[in-house]
């Protein structure tokens, strides 16, 4: 004997749709109290992330400050938008100019590391000169195509192309 259950959405149950509604609500209530942590946490320590921006590589933050000197001498209105933009992102951005500061030094003691590996510009690699020989092939016989036979028009689909 068989089972069979079914799912149906369309029930006039009105408790169906508000449960779901609900769901959507609670789950955006949890993502707010989520988000509200991380800033929480990422406005507190945005002062200490500043200041080891400035020690781990003080250009990213001086370099964001002559970005946004020149975005006020071409465009004043989006100059300013960008300082209360970055004035009221803050937390966010002391993150950023942080992370570019460390990705700048990882790519610095990269670069040092292949100049290490590798010579100089002013020195002498050793290497040996071969000859240059040119190379012989023999000869590939040219083969003829088959010879293609004429197409039966059995199918009514051939005609379409015609």
């Amino acid at each position: 004997m068989g089972y069979r259950k079914e799912i149906n959405f369309n029930n006039n149950n009105p408790f169906s749709s508000i449960t779901g509604i609900l769901l959507v609500v609670l789950f955006l209530v949890v993502l707010y109290f989520i988000a509200r942590a991380i800033f929480t946490i990422l406005y507190y320590l945005s002062p200490v992330m500043i200041v080891a921006a400035l020690i781990v590589d003080y250009r990213v933050v001086l370099g964001y400050f002559k970005w946004l000197g020149g975005l006020l001498r071409d465009n004043l209105l989006l100059g300013i938008g960008a300082i209360l933009l970055s004035v009221l992102g803050f937390p966010v951005l002391s993150a950023f100019l942080l992370g570019k500061a460390l990705f700048k030094r990882q790519v610095k003691k990269a670069r040092a590391q292949e100049e290490v590996r590798a010579p100089g510009d002013g020195e002498y690699i050793e290497f040996e000169e071969l000859e240059d020989e040119p190379l012989e092939l023999p000869r590939i016989p040219k083969q003829e195509k088959p010879r293609e036979q004429p197409k039966k028009k059995d199918s009514h689909y051939d005609e379409f192309f015609e």
